[in-house]
């Protein structure tokens, strides 16, 4: 589950999608892994809100008992820095295009309306990294429903015609060459909303990893709820046990 605000929570599922690749086993995510090297990053004088968690028993089931999947939550205000850019080298697989509403999802907005972000139109990219799955829902909000998305710039949300029923399912691109999808380098600017807005990161990653030198090392987020950070920063590491 992923909180939304303290003792309010929703499923990754319903975020991401029915077809999501959490339901899938790691063996059935095709696709040849990216092994270059990371490009560096560019820094810019703003700041994004976070807030996150890191459950270690993940939600449906593990894709791998070995691995647990992490989630945070940056939220963009009005002032902040409104472009989205890769958070690690990875394999965009698949684009989903929810349509919705367009409630505020500022601190009032998130405490009063249940489901939030799950209700608002928003696009989600999904794919893998080196550790396993990789997911960014780019979330839209009131008077912010327009979302860029760099790799597929003829995608159009915000549209008049949003869907009226809540079971009519996304509209889904599946990016080619099927398998591999479209390669994206740490840092790469990969989207825009026009005003502050959410984006939320879902992740696989493994709870423990042998280093070269034999030791253990656990993934941990290197921020706190609430930080703010500027494009470029750490999110997490792998420390040693």
């Amino acid at each position: 589950m992923i909180e939304q605000v303290k003792g309010t929570s929703y499923s990754a599922s319903s975020l991401l999608g029915a077809s999501s690749f959490l339901y899938m086993n790691q063996n059935d995510l095709h696709g040849k892994k990216d092994e270059s090297e990371n490009s560096s990053v560019m820094h810019k004088k703003s700041w994004w809100r976070i807030s996150f968690a890191s459950p270690k028993v993940p939600d449906p089931p593990p894709v791998c008992p070995a691995k647990g999947i992490f989630y945070c939550v940056i939220y963009l205000r009005p002032g902040d820095y409104h472009r989205i850019h890769s958070p690690a080298d990875w394999q965009v697989l698949v684009r989903r295009h929810f349509s919705g509403e367009l409630f505020p999802v500022h601190e009032r907005g998130r405490r009063t309306i249940k489901n939030l972000y799950v209700e608002n139109e928003r696009v989600v990219l999904e794919g893998q990294w080196t550790e396993g799955l990789m997911a960014l829902a780019a979330i839209g909000a009131a008077t912010i429903g327009s979302i860029e998305l760099f790799i597929e710039p003829e995608l159009r949300t915000n549209r008049p015609n949003r869907k009226l029923l809540h079971s009519e399912p996304p509209k889904e691109r599946i990016y080619e060459p099927e398998g591999v999808g479209v390669m994206l380098k740490k840092g790469e600017e990969l989207a825009a909303f026009n005003m502050g807005s959410t984006v939320v990161l879902v992740f696989q990653a493994p709870s423990h990893k042998s280093s070269k030198d034999g030791r253990l090392s656990e993934f941990n987020f290197c921020i706190d709820r609430g930080d703010k950070i500027r494009v470029g920063e750490a999110l997490g590491r792998w420390s040693s046990t």
